[in-house]
């Protein structure tokens, strides 16, 4: 088995296994509630319980396991996308549906939304509008500080070298975009990134 591909399947099960004792925990919350009443104690656990079990989901797809017959409804990949990014200064819109994409497009439009993430030192709105092939992926008016290193080597197949952990998605996208054949083409400004694919 390739390397990458038992890392992915790693990937999956530890998200898998985790999600649901995560929501094990916000049901438990919710029934404490119940019986003893609100507090801000236990709206706190249970929001770091719902973004645990967020992250969880976002992180399945973007860094599991995939096949490009295995399909992802429109209403699934959104969901995951905006409670990823729920808290915080990022947020994630989709002004318009589409159909069913492969599970590896959506990987890649994960990973990529990952790596635009990095690139908003003050947060900004990401706007993905659905294309033919993808997504075009938007941030516009917002302060741009884009790894240019990084962003060279995912666009142009140049050597990465190391990366921390917080940047492997860059590596980790061009690898999601080599395995379906996927072209990706960018522009950046100081105040303005387009993604296309």
């Amino acid at each position: 088995m390739h390397p990458s591909k038992l890392a992915d399947m790693i990937s999956s099960r530890i998200c898998h296994d985790l999600i649901s004792p995560v929501g094990a925990i916000s049901n438990g919350v919710e029934l404490m509630g119940d019986l003893n009443g609100p507090s801000p104690e236990l709206d706190l656990i249970n929001q770091s319980a719902d973004t645990a079990k967020a992250k969880l989901m976002f992180f399945r797809v973007a860094f599991g396991a995939s096949s490009y017959d295995s399909m992802l409804g429109c209403n699934a990949t959104i969901n995951s996308a905006r409670d990823m990014f729920a808290i915080g200064r990022i947020s994630v819109d989709f002004p318009e549906p589409w159909g069913d994409r492969s599970r590896s497009l959506v990987k890649l439009l994960y990973l990529l939304l990952l790596c635009v993430e990095s690139s908003l030192p003050r947060g900004g709105e990401i706007v993905c509008m659905p294309t033919d092939s993808g997504w075009q992926i938007t941030v516009a008016d917002t302060k741009i500080d884009a790894p240019t290193e990084l962003w060279e080597s995912l666009l142009n197949s140049a050597p990465f070298g190391d990366l921390p952990a917080s940047q492997i998605q860059f590596q980790l996208a061009r690898d999601a975009a080599e395995r379906i054949d996927i072209k990706l083409t960018a522009a950046f400004s100081e105040n303005h990134l387009t993604l296309i694919f």
